[in-house]
């Protein structure tokens, strides 16, 4: 099997060159620090979380009398990560967290994301049910639970679906009634499927964030409430207390992940669970919502990170197997297919660390909300499907090596599909964004986006003459494509215009991720003609350009083509 290698090069020339975190000067940080942070997560990586994947993967999680198990070598590395601090790399100092650039933090985080994806989701989890209660808790919530979670000693779920509420979240059967006498306590009773990190011996106390309805709520997300439900009580000190009558009754035997418990959960089966209101009574939706984007952008994540990875230990495998006498790599259908994966992962990084950029405008300045919204759903969407399209291309650059267990490239596969479907399958989040992204808005961030496109082109170098005549036409493609929609939308034929959201959504990624490496191959171009940095490695950057521009970017004249030219409403169709 090839040894862990991190494209240290790429993400660093993202972060200072491209993005230039280092401005956002409430960190106090420089290039120099940047640097040391990800090279030393990077190391801890390598050396504590990627020799868990293949043999925690094969061992999966176990179901016992004192409740569920995760693979032992995950222990370890979880002590570490919350004890070396890197839990809380990127949380506010006033919570014991280290502040550092958004962009950054999810840098370091997507490194344990690619070296076992199932062991991250545990952290992962927790930190967006941390981030709940740090913004909507209060006093009482945060005293209980802020330093314990932080510190590892607890960890956090989401408790969304319900087996007739799924996608349709507003249809859950999930109940809370108030306890007399305990303010902002709650009996919750229900049962919630598909939970990840749902229950684990990694933490002494599980917080899951459970949706409910409470007595005389309306009908629908509206009539939703947020609650935090301890695992186990908590005392009058704060401290773990007995059962809180929440169990695990199964776990699901998936494709991937294996480690990552995905649980049946029961509250209440004795009526004796108790949970804590978060927020306001009736706005558990817009609550829950802080955990959904973030989550929605570890998917993207996860996409990302896998088929980096992926795409390292492949290039090492086709640089040493030997066909017809010559290394496979220079067999031109392998050369074009590992440039056509390099151009798609580091785009999707790209994309990635742009977003998180977003995050650290948005909180400088408000009118960067709309844009981070905006890329959320294409981040979550377009990375989680490019992540599984380029970890399928290892598998097949292995060839029959990749199809077996023996080089870990196959797991990619596996691990890497669910990312489609969890957090909002793909197909809600193209209908989130053309209808609340696009439409809603008139096309305001959308004309935005493409302008400054349009403006980064105008300055790309002449190097680029080619490229800027393809990314031109893909442009009026797109043109073209959001005029058929909008005349639909505006005749309230919705079916019409929702079967297009998908293929918009591609479209609009495809555009999103061309312009994010035009950026990058614009600085690049400008340093080696000035002689600085690693020619070798700018080089290349300018060659993802192009091979995105070429190989990638005719898809936005399909994706035009596709909802233009279909002529008849789907839904009226039989399958």
């Amino acid at each position: 099997m090839a040894k862990y290698k991190t494209d240290q090069d790429d993400i660093l020339f993202t972060l200072n060159d491209v993005l230039n975190v280092s401005r956002h000067e409430k960190y106090g940080f420089d290039k120099n620090s940047v640097k040391e942070i990800l090279i030393e997560q990077d190391k801890w990586v390598e050396n504590e979380v990627w020799p868990t994947r293949e043999s925690s993967d094969a061992e999966g999680v176990k179901m016992t009398e004192q409740g569920v198990k995760v693979p032992e070598n995950l222990h370890k590395a979880t002590r570490g990560y919350y004890e070396m601090g890197w839990f809380a790399l990127g949380m506010p100092e006033s919570v014991g967290g280290t502040p550092v650039p958004e962009a950054l933090a999810g840098a370091c985080r997507a490194l344990g994301i690619a070296a076992n994806t199932a062991w991250s989701m545990y952290p992962g989890l927790t930190k967006g049910a941390f981030s709940v209660i740090r913004m909507v808790g209060d006093d009482y919530l945060k005293s209980t639970c802020i330093e314990k979670m932080i510190t590892g000693q607890w960890g956090g779920t989401m408790c969304l679906t319900e087996a007739g509420a799924g996608s349709d979240v507003g249809a859950l059967k999930s109940t809370a009634k108030p306890i007399e006498g305990k303010k902002n306590w709650y009996k919750v009773t229900g049962t919630k499927i598909f939970i990840s990190s749902g229950e684990s011996d990694l933490y002494e106390n599980n917080i899951h964030l459970v949706l409910a309805r409470t007595p005389g709520a309306e009908e629908g997300t509206k009539g939703i409430s947020l609650f935090a439900v301890p695992r186990f009580k908590f005392t009058e000190d704060g401290s773990v207390g007995e059962s809180n009558d929440v169990k695990c009754t199964s776990f699901e035997h998936k494709m991937g992940i294996h480690a990552s418990a995905t649980c049946v959960m029961n509250f209440g089966d004795n009526d004796n669970c108790e949970g804590y209101l978060v927020g306001k009574e009736f706005e558990g939706m817009q609550n829950m919502f802080i955990m959904m984007n973030e989550a929605r952008l570890d998917c993207g994540m996860q996409g990302e990170a896998q088929a980096n990875l992926a795409f390292e230990l492949t290039r090492q495998y086709v640089n040493e197997r030997v066909q017809f006498k010559q290394e496979i790599v220079h067999h031109p259908d392998v050369k074009k297919m590992m440039l056509k994966m390099r151009a798609m992962s580091r785009g999707m990084r790209a994309l990635i660390l742009y977003t998180a950029d977003v995050i650290d405008m948005a909180h400088e300045d408000s009118k960067y909300e709309n844009l981070l919204g905006f890329l959320t759903p294409l981040c979550k969407s377009f990375c989680s499907e490019q992540g599984f399209n380029v970890s399928v291309d290892a598998v097949q650059a292995h060839g029959g090596y990749g199809y077996c267990t023996e080089y870990g490239v196959e797991q990619f596969v596996r691990d890497t599909k669910i990312a489609t479907i969890y957090e909002g399958t793909n197909g809600i989040q193209a209908i989130d964004y053309l209808t609340r992204k696009v439409l809603k808005d008139q096309g305001k961030t959308l004309t935005e986006v493409m302008e400054m496109i349009t403006s980064d082109l105008s300055k790309s170098e002449a190097e680029f003459a080619t490229q800027k005549t393809q990314f031109e036409r893909a442009l009026g493609a797109a043109q073209k494509a959001i005029g058929f929609i909008t005349e639909k939308a505006q005749a309230k034929n919705m079916s019409m215009t929702l079967q297009a959201a998908k293929d918009f959504l591609d479209l609009s990624a495809h555009l999103v991720v061309a312009w994010r490496l035009l950026s990058a191959a614009n600085v690049a171009q400008s340093q080696l003609t000035s002689g600085e940095g690693n020619k070798e490695y700018l080089e290349s950057k300018i060659v993802d350009y192009k091979i995105y521009c070429s190989q990638y970017l005719p898809q936005v004249w399909a994706h035009s083509k596709a909802i233009i030219e279909a002529e008849e409403d789907f839904s009226l169709l039989s399958v």
